[in-house]
């Protein structure tokens, strides 16, 4: 009798919970999931086209390759166009990130350093001229330089990869088409007429227009152009169409003379010089001989000016206070160093960058010391690097010092 009468009151239970049950099933059933994140594709840090490998990485089937000695040339590719002269042609982030790195070293000429959300770095040398600021956040397709010839060598994007600023050692990485045998790339970057182009120099080469193709039926012009007031830049248009040797456009007082014809398309220069005051403007580009409205031009003026210290490096680097390389320390090692500016006085600022189990990054500190957060077992390669007060930095490709870190 006692078990038929606890046999119906479990018979009951479960009848009475079912619908729950019913519906906390449904529920997990219909519930949406939610996709993991998915790593941003790098492309290679060229308007969209193709582009020449003039020197590949180390042991690269290029006809010229380079040095495997040092990793920030044996990791490195040496970019050129089709034709003519890289010289002033815009350089765009590969990625999405912040930039970690800018100085002049006589052997690299004006140099860029980025850091990337995933962690990696790319670096650039031999640049012309660097349009964003220290620890800048940037999108990718972002114009951040222009390429050139500083460091006294002929005009190439010299570019690499590294797995952080801190190791010095070779990334492999994916972006867009590449082959070594032929010596070319095909960049998915953004196009020409997708550029924001920013602070542009005064002359821009008259074939960048073509080179992403045709993005339709008007002129192929940037999206927009961010100038600083008082600036000259001869901007390269380039219209379809047949046009006589006499046509030009016009941009208000502004001619744009035709400098090029090709049985499809021609291509004109239109010289600007900014007057207004800071802003956002749009203006009218009209074909002279009918007034005929081809497009808009959008523009932006904005104050902007490089730090001085872009056009050195501090010759100081840190050195090792504690802990020991290679030593053992416990799981929250206080990390020190030193920088001996011998009688000059330096407003130094100071920034460890830590890489292994647990990677951290103190920011830019005022002190000698930093106690990172606690640390999981493992090795540990780690830098200083400094800034002063103008906006210098010492050598980014120093050798990492290293401990091993106990629980």
């Amino acid at each position: 009798m006692g078990n038929l009468f606890h046999l119906r009151l479990y018979q009951r239970l479960f009848f009475a919970l079912l619908p729950l049950i019913c519906a906390s099933s449904l529920a997990q059933a219909v519930a949406p999931t939610v996709a993991a994140a998915q790593p941003e594709v790098w492309h290679w840090p060229l308007p969209a086209g193709e582009w020449q490998i003039s020197r590949g990485p180390c042991g690269a089937e290029t006809l010229f390759d380079h040095d495997c000695a040092y990793y920030e040339n044996k990791c490195a590719i040496d970019f050129v166009p089709l034709t003519g002269s890289i010289e002033n042609v815009p350089v765009l982030a590969p990625a999405a990130g912040e930039v970690f790195f800018v100085g002049t070293r006589a052997e690299t000429g004006l140099m860029l350093i980025l850091q990337h959300t995933d962690g990696r770095a790319s670096g650039y040398m031999h640049l012309n001229k660097i349009v964003v600021l220290p620890d800048e956040k940037v999108k990718q397709g972002q114009v951040i330089a222009y390429a050139g010839s500083s460091g006294n060598v002929r005009p190439h994007l010299h570019f690499w990869v590294q797995p952080n600023v801190v190791e010095r050692e070779c990334e492999n990485f994916t972006a867009d088409k590449l082959s070594y045998r032929d010596g070319r790339i095909t960049s998915q970057n953004l196009t020409w007429s997708g550029l924001t182009l920013s602070y542009p120099p005064e002359v821009l080469p008259d074939w960048l227009p073509t080179v992403s193709g045709w993005p339709g039926t008007g002129p192929a012009l940037p999206t927009r152009l961010v100038l600083t007031r008082g600036a000259r830049v001869v901007l390269p248009v380039a219209v379809k169409g047949a046009f006589d040797a006499t046509d030009a456009l016009a941009l208000g007082s502004f001619i744009a003379p035709l400098t090029r014809r090709a049985p499809e398309f021609a291509i004109f220069n239109l010289p600007l010089a900014v007057a207004q005051p800071e802003g956002d403007y749009v203006s009218a580009l009209t074909l002279s001989r009918n007034n005929q409205r081809l497009a808009s031009v959008r523009y932006t003026v904005r104050a902007f000016s490089a730090p001085v210290g872009y056009a050195s490096f501090l010759a100081q680097n840190p050195e090792l206070v504690s802990p020991l390389s290679w030593s053992s320390t416990k799981a929250r090692p206080r990390l020190c160093w030193r920088v001996d500016f011998g009688k000059q006085t330096v407003k130094a600022h100071y920034r460890a960058v830590l890489i292994g189990p647990t990677s951290a990054d103190s920011g830019w500190l005022t002190q000698t010391c930093w106690t990172p957060p606690a640390l999981a077992s493992g090795t540990y390669y780690w830098k200083v690097f400094v800034r002063d007060e103008t906006g210098a930095m010492n050598r980014p490709n120093q050798r990492p010092w290293a401990f091993v870190a106990g629980k």
